[in-house]
């Protein structure tokens, strides 16, 4: 089994102000049930654009179905840092291109069907269409293929164009699923025939709320909570006053501002926040302009907007995580310099006052539109021509993603990402790597880096990263922001500990009663 250094986790309790008790009036909000229903009522900041099983990945969809409705080939143990068996009961390095992966038995879809070998196939092949923009695809794989074959009827073998050492590692994002009745090439909003996992997918109406019920059949341990309700709230404050109040059980994203001391929990969610930078188009096709937003900010003032105990990253990835390399340092505040860039890049013919398309996500964390606000005016004062704008998560994915639309302005895009796999590999390719599917960079010495660390192991495998974290940070087309820090409102009624694993998937099963 693969061993991957833990991120270290702090759980405490965090002091603040007492919250108002807040009136929620016209709202359509479901009772939470009595402890005897064992159901649970949980406000989640936006609704999922989509409950397609390959977008687990992306956390809108993943609050809801990640590890509760749809499971994968192994999962990573928060605890010990090691990769553990899932679907998978064992897997083996048969050759240096080729995986074995041996699947659980007696383990049936919620439709009915059986998984097997070619149940897995199928899930695996289509999230790997290129034809789709799904996230298990782009965040971890980009434009490489994977090869599936059918060894017998609980086997499969998994080949991959290079060496891939870590390939069970990153195949942990790669939800199984019944395809049955779905087209292999294009999504679907529903979650189709279902996963594997403890809780079923009863009802989305639509606007309204999403309800999963416990599932019966579940080939694992029978967790406590029988029903969940998901009910979504754009206003953290709001979201806290209805578990205050006893409208809902759980808060799991909420602003530093409106935790309370009998309701609060700071948790690190393993997020790391970055602007990434549009290396195409002018301005910031310069490495000037690029630069000058580097300088332009100042990220100790900004941490008002996203909460005091949040720190400054250099990396996509958080310290704790091997290849880190800890000799690049944040960018300094400099306005002057930023300014004096800008207008370099000016005389020299770049198009700097072209203007520039700040992507945003509605209800992507607390406190992101005032930090993208805050941003915009910094940039402004800079010389730029930079406008905000506010997408729901679903376009902003399809927004961020290759193929990037035709006749786009230049972009700026929020972007947070969440490595809770302990290695690079999972946070570069997608994004600094000419085929990643997110990836606005193609340079051939920084591609070369990637695919050299990614198929090393042990210590050259840590060198070779820190290497390419110094080459990335020189062509800087990023504006790295901050390692998070989670906020969560819990209710008195339920015993619910935040994991790094939290802003990517609420984990209904771990839900007690007290």
């Amino acid at each position: 089994m693969l061993s991957i250094r833990p991120v270290r986790r702090i759980v405490r309790l965090f002091g603040a102000l007492a919250l108002p008790c807040l009136a929620v009036t016209g709202l359509l909000v479901p009772a939470v049930a009595t402890a005897q229903e064992k159901s649970v009522t949980i406000v989640i900041p936006a609704e999922p654009g989509e409950l397609e099983p390959c977008q687990a990945k992306a956390n809108d969809t993943g609050w809801v179905t990640l590890d509760n409705v749809v499971e994968t080939l192994a999962v990573r143990d928060i605890k010990t840092g090691n990769l553990e068996p899932q679907l998978a009961t064992s897997w083996e390095q048969v050759d240096d291109l080729t995986w074995r992966f041996k699947l659980r038995q007696g383990v049936t879809f919620h439709d009915g069907t059986a998984l097997n070998a070619e149940a897995a196939k199928k899930a695996i092949d289509r999230n790997m269409n290129a034809k789709m923009v799904c996230m298990s695809r782009v965040k971890f794989f980009g434009d490489k293929t994977l090869e599936i074959s059918v060894v017998d009827d609980m086997t499969i073998d998994v080949k991959t164009e290079q060496l891939d050492p870590i390939l069970p590692l990153n195949l942990s994002n790669h939800p199984i699923y019944s395809t049955k009745g779905m087209p292999m090439d294009k999504k679907v909003r529903g979650i189709g025939g279902g996963g594997t996992g403890p809780y079923r997918v009863a009802e989305w109406a639509a606007g309204q709320q999403i309800v999963l019920e416990r599932n019966a059949d579940y080939w694992g341990k029978k967790p406590e909570v029988e029903k969940a309700t998901f009910i979504w709230r754009g206003e953290s404050s709001v979201a806290t006053a209805m578990v205050k109040q006893g409208e809902a059980d759980l808060a799991p994203v909420i602003a530093p501002q409106d935790v309370t001391p009998e309701l609060g929990v700071a948790y690190p969610n393993a997020e790391t926040t970055r602007l990434n930078l549009d290396l195409i188009l002018e301005p910031m096709s310069d490495r000037r302009g690029r630069a000058a937003m580097n300088y332009a900010i100042d990220r100790e003032a900004l941490k008002v907007t996203v909460g005091p105990e949040v720190t400054n990253a250099t990396h996509m990835f958080v310290p704790q995580t091997a290849g880190h390399n800890d000799g690049i340092d944040v960018a300094p505040y400099n306005p002057g310099l930023a300014k004096a860039l800008v207008a370099a890049a000016k005389a020299d013919g770049v198009d700097v006052g072209r203007e520039i398309q700040f992507v945003g996500r509605i209800g992507h964390f607390p406190g992101d539109f005032d930090l993208i606000q805050a941003l915009t005016a910094m940039f402004n004062e800079a010389g730029l021509n930079v406008r905000a704008q506010m997408f729901e998560g679903a376009q902003k994915n399809k927004i961020q993603a290759k193929p990037f639309a035709e006749g786009r302005p230049p972009q700026i895009v929020m972007d947070q990402h969440d490595n809770t796999l302990g290695d690079p590999v999972v946070s570069m390719y997608s994004r600094f790597h000419s085929g990643g599917g997110q990836s606005k960079t193609s340079d051939p010495h920084i591609d070369f880096m990637i695919e050299y660390a990614s198929s090393a192991t042990g210590a050259e495998r840590i060198w070779a990263w820190e290497r390419t974290m110094e080459h990335v940070n020189t062509l800087m087309p990023n504006v790295m922001l901050y390692h998070m820090v989670g906020y969560a409102a819990v209710g008195p009624r339920i015993n619910f500990t935040p994991t790094v694993f939290t802003n990517s998937a609420i984990h209904v099963f771990t839900i007690t009663f007290k």
